[in-house]
């Protein structure tokens, strides 16, 4: 910084000011400075600026669990949030640093200032750990009663109700509901389905707990079709989910939707690609990741007067799991 200054004929304390945008020094000034700093190959010191202002311009987005079922870090629902996420965060000036809920409690220095967290588990337990570290934090998921987190999440009761009303006005009238309603989320959209249900003459058939995966979804539909249970739809909790259950059905015989409709939750890209393409609730997972990056620097910036957004709208999708039964 010294030879930057002495090559600009200014102070070091300029060359900081210029460098860090700051509007007390000239636009030309800074754009003078900035190309010398360029040349010279000059770099800012991000560990001493931090020690320096106590901030790591470094939000942490930390991920339940990096691995579940036979979903990847990779899966385009996180991937769809980290892009959203880099859209909010990088014009603020603030790095993103991913890791899973595991590493981040098992890290001696917790070099954040503030947290995004996907996933709350099961409870949303995992979510107030991670919470107790004292960072300015907001989570993605299912808002809870008496809970001082702060999480923005879709509209999942709506979602819930979206999937019974379709399919019970398109003839169905036993539904199972697939999924692990230990988690918040899944839980509202088992409520959304009980609300649909309760003013018509249709029924929840079974629930059956499984974990968001192709794998579960499939063993879950075949501990259903050995018990001898009659249904003639099924509401998975993810597409995942909806198409494994699509995977058992076809391999026991029953046509999809013919015998049976399948529904899943999230429209990623494995609900259009499936056969047959499902039907499925969608949530807008760039817009969740914007709300969730604009959220966390709010909470770092000016705490006091965040107020957390409402809840995303959900859409229902239909395609050909789901048909007017005969």
């Amino acid at each position: 910084m010294a030879t930057i200054a002495e090559l600009a004929g200014v102070s070091k304390i300029t060359v900081s000011r210029a460098l860090s945008g700051s509007e007390a020094v000239r636009p030309e000034l800074r754009e003078k400075i900035a190309a010398i700093a360029r040349e010279a190959g000059y770099r800012m010191n991000v560990a001493a600026r931090a020690l320096r202002t106590r901030r790591s311009r470094t939000v942490a987005l930390v991920i339940e669990r990096l691995v579940a079922g036979d979903r990847p870090i990779s899966d385009p629902l996180v991937l769809a949030i980290i892009g959203g996420l880099l859209e909010t965060l990088t014009p603020a000036g603030q790095a993103m640093l991913v890791t899973s809920s595991d590493h981040f409690l098992d890290s001696q220095v917790v070099d954040a200032d503030g947290i995004v967290m996907l996933g709350q588990g099961v409870g949303a337990e995992r979510a107030r750990i991670i919470a107790a570290q004292g960072l300015p934090m907001v989570a993605w998921g299912e808002r809870l009663p008496n809970s001082d987190l702060v999480v923005i999440g879709s509209d999942n009761r709506l979602g819930g109700q979206l999937g019974a009303r379709h399919l019970i006005d398109t003839g169905r009238r036993r539904l199972a509901f697939l999924g692990n309603v230990d988690h918040p989320e899944v839980a509202a959209r088992l409520e959304g389905v009980r609300d649909i249900v309760a003013t018509t003459p249709a029924m929840i058939a079974a629930v059956v707990p499984c974990d968001f995966s192709r794998v579960d979804g499939t063993a879950a539909i075949r501990a259903l079709l050995a018990d001898g249970v009659q249904f003639d739809a099924v509401v998975a909790a993810s597409d995942f989910i909806a198409a494994g259950a699509c995977d058992a059905l076809l391999e026991a015989g029953r046509r999809v939707p013919a015998d049976v409709s399948v529904m899943g939750f999230d429209d990623i890209a494995v609900a259009a690609n499936n056969r047959p393409p499902l039907t499925s609730i969608r949530q807008d997972w760039s817009r969740a990741g914007r709300l969730l990056g604009e959220s966390v620097l709010a909470l770092i910036g000016q705490p006091e007067s965040y107020t957390p957004p409402d809840l995303l709208p959900v859409e229902l999708v239909v395609r050909e799991s789901t048909t007017v039964a005969a």
